[in-house]
């Protein structure tokens, strides 16, 4: 249950990330669907959190994942291979 709840969590920050036009894994960012794709997935995430913990701390660890995740989600592109463009 809880790594349900931690790869919702961190899947639904990965695709709000994508759709997002700053983003940098993709050439092109995510289209509307996959928004309300990855917002009902945090939502899940929020839900199993209720689940397993108590209120308070279910809503701290939500919370503090979302802003982790985040935080760290675009320097992921640092460990992706570098494009090179044809000259």
């Amino acid at each position: 249950m809880i790594a349900l709840f931690l790869l919702s969590h961190l899947g639904g920050c990965a695709v709000l990330y994508l759709t997002h036009r700053h983003q940098g894994w993709l050439a092109r960012p995510l289209g509307g669907l996959w928004r309300l794709a990855g917002a009902l997935a945090l939502l899940l995430a929020l839900a199993l959190s209720l689940r397993l913990y108590a209120a308070p701390a279910a809503l701290f660890l939500w919370s503090v994942l979302a802003m982790l995740a985040f935080s760290l989600l675009p320097f992921v592109t640092l460990l992706l291979p570098e494009r090179r463009h044809a000259a």
